[in-house]
C-alpha cells in the first residue's frame, strides 16, 4: 500500500509523495523503547519483584501493552506535531495520512521482531507460547485500530481543507456575478475553470492515500461543488435585510435573477465539470453533477412547458428522472423572461447558435402557476 521513500522523493511520472522520514524514525524509536521496557522488566525480576499474572504470559503481556500505547501515542503525535494544525495545506494533510497508514502497515513486522526478541531472551515461557502469541495478535489489532482512527480523522481534515478552499473560490468568483448574461458563451465561466484547476491540482496530491480514500475525496469534492451550484440556483432570496443571505453555504447570496442565456452558460460549465470528472479515471464521478445538469437541461428544453403539465408527469419523469418540481419552481421565480423583441434581435444577430427554450415574461408567470399547483 505504501512505498519506501522520503518526503522529498517523488514517484516517477505522477509527482506524488511517498511516506516521509518520520515513519522509520518512529518505528526505530518504538523499538528502542521496547528494549528499555524489557531491560527494566528483567532488572526488576532480578531484584525479586514478582509481576502479577495476567493474560498474555506475564511480563511479555505487560511489554506488549506498552508497545500498543506507544503506537497509539505515535499515531496521535504524527497528526498533532504541527504547530499550526488549522493551517495545514492539502499536501501536508495527505502526507500525515500517508505516514500514519505507513506506520500501520509496518506494525506486523515490528510485532514479529519484538516477539522473536522476547522468545530469544526467555520472556515467553514454554508453557505460555500459544497464549502469548494470541495476546500479541490482539494487541496488534488494537494498535492497528488506533492508526485507523487517526487515518479516518485525517481524511476528514483533508476533505475539510478542500471544501473550505472550494467555498472560498466559489464565493470569490461568483460575488457580484450576473447570471443575466444576454449572450451565450463558447467557453466555461471563469469560476468553473478555477474550480476545475484547483480540484485537478488537489487530486494529484492524493497519491499516498489508499484507493478508497482517494475516490471518496473525488466524490466529496465534486459533490460539494454540485451541491453549492444547486443551492445557489434554488435557495430563496429573502427580504432586503438579507435574512436569507446565508441560505446557501459559505454566506454567498443565492442567485437573484437568471435568464436563459445564463442557464445555457451554466450548462456549458456543467459539461466542463463532467469532462474533468471523466478525465480523473474515477468511475461514475460525473454522476455528482447529475442533479444540477438535469435542472439546467430541463429549463433549456423547448418541450418544458408541455412537460410541466400535470397530465405529462410520467413523460417528464422518464426524460428527467432527477428533476424536482420544487427546484424548478424556485428557478422559475428567478427567471428573467425575455421580450419578443429581444428574442428576435438575438436570433437576428446570430447570438443564438443552438436552439433552446427562451421564455417570455408572461410564459414564466403561467409556468410558475402550473408548477405551484403541483407542489
Amino acid at each position: 500500500r505504501t512505498q519506501r521513500g522520503t518526503m522529498n522523493q517523488i514517484m516517477a511520472g505522477n509527482e506524488l509523495y511517498t511516506f516521509s522520514q518520520t515513519v522509520p524514525q518512529i518505528i526505530r524509536s518504538i523499538h528502542a523503547r521496547v528494549i528499555v521496557f524489557v531491560a527494566f522488566a528483567l532488572s526488576q525480576e532480578e531484584l525479586g519483584q514478582v509481576f502479577a499474572s495476567k493474560q498474555g504470559g506475564g511480563i511479555a503481556g505487560y511489554i506488549l501493552d506498552c508497545v500498543e500505547e506507544c503506537v497509539a501515542v505515535a499515531a496521535v503525535g504524527m497528526k498533532d506535531g504541527y504547530a499550526h494544525f488549522d493551517e495545514l495545506s492539502v499536501e501536508q494533510a495527505v502526507q500525515i495520512t500517508a505516514d500514519i497508514a505507513a506506520l500501520e502497515s509496518a506494525l506486523p513486522r515490528l510485532f514479529g521482531t519484538i516477539m522473536r526478541g522476547l522468545c530469544h531472551i526467555g520472556l515467553v515461557k514454554a508453557d505460555q507460547v500459544e497464549e502469548t502469541f494470541d495476546y500479541a495478535d490482539s494487541v496488534l489489532k488494537g494498535a492497528c485500530k488506533s492508526c485507523d482512527s487517526q487515518v479516518a480523522n485525517m481524511y476528514s481534515v483533508v476533505y475539510e481543507i478542500c471544501r473550505n478552499k472550494l467555498d472560498m473560490l466559489i464565493d470569490f468568483s461568483l460575488e457580484n456575478f450576473s447570471w443575466v448574461c444576454k449572450t451565450v458563451r463558447d467557453t466555461p465561466n471563469a469560476y468553473a475553470e478555477s474550480l476545475v484547476e484547483y480540484m485537478r491540482a488537489t487530486f494529484q496530491c492524493l497519491g499516498p492515500m489508499d484507493d478508497g480514500s482517494r475516490a471518496g475525496l473525488h466524490f466529496s469534492c465534486c459533490g460539494h461543488v454540485a451541491e453549492r451550484l444547486v443551492k445557489l440556483l434554488t435557495d430563496p432570496v429573502e427580504d432586503s435585510e438579507g435574512k436569507g443571505k446565508n441560505a446557501s453555504k459559505g454566506g454567498l447570496s443565492p442567485v437573484a435573477r437568471i435568464d436563459p442565456f445564463g442557464l445555457k452558460n451554466l450548462a456549458t460549465d456543467i459539461q466542463h465539470f463532467e469532462a474533468f470528472a471523466d478525465g480523473t479515471g474515477v468511475g461514475q464521478l460525473r454522476e455528482c453533477f447529475v442533479e444540477v445538469k438535469c435542472l439546467a437541461t430541463a429549463l433549456l428544453d423547448k418541450d418544458l412547458p408541455a412537460l410541466l403539465l400535470p397530465e405529462n408527469s410520467n413523460i417528464r419523469r422518464k426524460r428527467y428522472p432527477f428533476l424536482s418540481l420544487d427546484k424548478v419552481h424556485s428557478v422559475l421565480e428567478k427567471y428573467a423572461g425575455t421580450g419578443l423583441g429581444e428574442k428576435l434581435m438575438a436570433r437576428g444577430s446570430g447570438i443564438i447558435k443552438n436552439d433552446f427554450l427562451m421564455l417570455e415574461k408572461k410564459e414564466v408567470i403561467q409556468l410558475t402557476k402550473i408548477v405551484r399547483m403541483q407542489l
